[in-house]
């Protein structure tokens, strides 16, 4: 009996284990009219890499010709984004992951003028 149980146990926690993962998929588009940016860079970085040991915790891609980057098994909890793209302003945030599937859309401002105090 006591082998069953723990056959039952050791069948249960590698699958509550993988539960702890998302599909983060990531839509890239410029803010004044929702196209999709192409080719911009997308760094994903979780900001406490201690607590996810024997774990990635960075992923650098770029996105497809319609604006999409989708990263498999990705760890739950607070993910740094960074977006860079030509032409636009660099875009960097905190984004919380709590769901097996998440979908975020980045918006791409152009760039500012420059400000000079002189």
């Amino acid at each position: 009996m006591a082998v069953l149980v723990l056959l039952a146990v050791a069948v249960v926690l590698p699958a509550a284990a993988e539960d702890k993962t998302t599909r983060l998929t990531l839509q890239v588009v410029r803010e004044a009219d929702k196209l999709p940016v192409p080719d911009a860079h997308v760094v994903v970085h979780f900001k406490e890499p201690k607590l996810l040991k024997d774990k990635r915790a960075t992923w650098e891609t770029k996105t497809n010709r319609k604006g999409v980057v989708v990263l498999s098994d990705v760890p739950l909890g607070v993910a740094k984004v960074q977006i860079i793209a030509k032409g636009y302003q660099t875009y960097g945030d905190e984004h919380p992951l709590t769901k097996p599937e998440e979908e975020l859309t980045i918006l791409l401002k152009p760039p500012q003028k420059q400000v000079s105090a002189y």
